[in-house]
């Protein structure tokens, strides 16, 4: 698989930001505080990209990505069921929303503007 980087307009970039926020509506805003809302966006991110894998290779990415979560965070069961059960919800959400879209998102932030937070996400297309 070749990922090709390309240095996309700012509309363009908007425009994946706001397919993001549209499969995370409600998601993101979980987190009380801006760290906590990118922790949400990176998770979010996450199933996105696990949503652009094949059938086939989804289930082994969704196990690693809960393992590598509770490693890093001494996660418990229950929260790992939830992160669990979220990731395969936002998958469905961009599966249904968004089915031929087959981006990878390499990062994302949220900065407060004015008050008012902007999600920035950075991507290469798969070819």
């Amino acid at each position: 698989m070749k990922m090709k980087n390309k240095m996309k307009k700012s509309s363009e970039k908007q425009k994946l930001s706001a397919m993001v926020l549209k499969v995370a509506e409600g998601y993101i805003n979980l987190g009380e505080t801006t760290e906590e809302r990118e922790n949400y966006l990176r998770s979010a991110c996450s199933a996105w990209n696990i949503a652009c894998l094949p059938p086939l290779k989804r289930e082994p990415a969704i196990k690693q990505y809960i393992e590598q979560y509770q490693k890093i965070n001494k996660a418990d069961e229950a929260d790992c069921r939830s992160l669990e059960e979220n990731l395969r919800l936002l998958i469905k959400q961009k599966d249904k929303l968004y089915p031929d879209v087959n981006v990878q998102i390499l990062g994302s932030r949220i900065e407060n503007i004015n008050g008012r937070d902007h999600v920035t996400v950075a991507s290469a297309q798969i070819i």
